[in-house]
């Protein structure tokens, strides 16, 4: 593990206790004394403030990425270099530049690497899915989602841009995004605005971004690091709609209607079951469900946006 944040001691930590075939066997902080109390108190046999020792270690076969945006380049490069398999947090990295060059070592390489998009796990909009490839609603016209974080804290990695590009956006904004690709496919062209209203800093606060699909389609979406409230999800097809809410993030357990039905799902931590489709592609030496384009993708729509969105402080 890369990283003592809270995506590592919340989701990442139990996620790996609880799947199959992998065990956390180390822990990397910049900060000496943190990684030791990390790793004690979640029962990490070693801890590290180098990397280098830490890619040297026999022991690991692969690294989850779980640092701040801007540190995945150098850390994913180095531990392509040192032979080890990768899960990489989202986004891939802070900017497209950054990712072309880390697919650069990736690709030949022999090394898996997957990205961290776990919402391709997630039982609620797997369902949602299979309803769309099925036609349930028809073709599908229109789509829309709201996603906050409850991460409000203007002293956030994620709010400054050393060591991030993004707020909102690297918060929850990526999945909107990635969830938009996996249903809908690559949309043609892509807008969108951004705000700071609260804290007026350098990355956003708010950002909604709409996707065009020419002759078929638009899909929307809006997310925000400055307040919490409840996620929805709504897809309108020319027979009818798919309504979803609460169903992002660690915890989907929210409500889904198909054509005002209620649909039965059975909630799971799709942090698990990243891990153990990590582990798979591994071992079967097979592409993991969200692979490098995907991470490539993702922060190329974002960065195109981005250079063609107002930037709108409000004072």
């Amino acid at each position: 593990m890369l990283g003592t944040g809270r995506i590592a001691a919340n989701a990442f930590v139990p996620a790996v206790k609880a799947a199959t075939g992998a065990d956390l066997v180390a822990v990397l902080s910049r900060d000496k004394d943190r990684g030791a109390e990390f790793a004690r108190q979640h029962g990490i046999p070693k801890s590290y403030d180098d990397p280098d020792a830490l890619l040297q270690d026999a022991d690991v076969d692969g690294v989850i990425v779980a640092t701040p945006d801007a540190m995945h380049e150098a850390q994913v490069i180095a531990a392509v270099r040192a032979g080890k398999h990768i899960l990489c947090e989202k986004p891939m990295t802070a900017t497209l530049a950054g990712c072309e060059r880390m697919a650069e070592v990736v690709r030949g390489s022999g090394v898996t690497f997957a990205m961290g998009y776990n919402n391709r796990f997630n039982t609620g909009l797997q369902h949602i899915k299979a309803l769309l490839d099925t036609g349930d609603i028809g073709p599908v016209r229109y789509a829309r989602a709201l996603l906050t974080a409850a991460i409000q804290d203007p002293g956030d990695w994620r709010a400054h841009s050393d060591q991030a590009r993004y707020w909102a956006m690297s918060a929850v904004g990526t999945h909107v995004l990635d969830c938009w690709r996996w249903f809908f496919g690559e949309p043609a062209s892509v807008g969108g605005a951004s705000a700071g209203p609260k804290h007026q800093g350098a990355n956003d606060e708010i950002t909604t971004m709409v996707l065009n699909y020419p002759g078929r389609m638009m899909a929307e979406f809006t997310v925000a690091a400055i307040f919490q409230t409840t996620s929805r999800l709504e897809i309108y097809g020319e027979n009818g709609s798919i309504i979803g809410t609460d169903v992002f993030g660690a915890n989907p357990s929210g409500p889904i209607t198909c054509n005002g039905r209620e649909i039965a799902y059975t909630p799971q931590n799709p942090f698990v079951l990243e891990i153990e489709d990590f582990v798979e592609a591994v071992r079967d030496q097979r592409p993991p469900c969200t692979t490098l384009d995907d991470g490539l993708v993702n922060v190329r729509i974002m960065e195109t946006a981005r250079d063609g969105v107002i930037q709108l402080p409000i004072g």
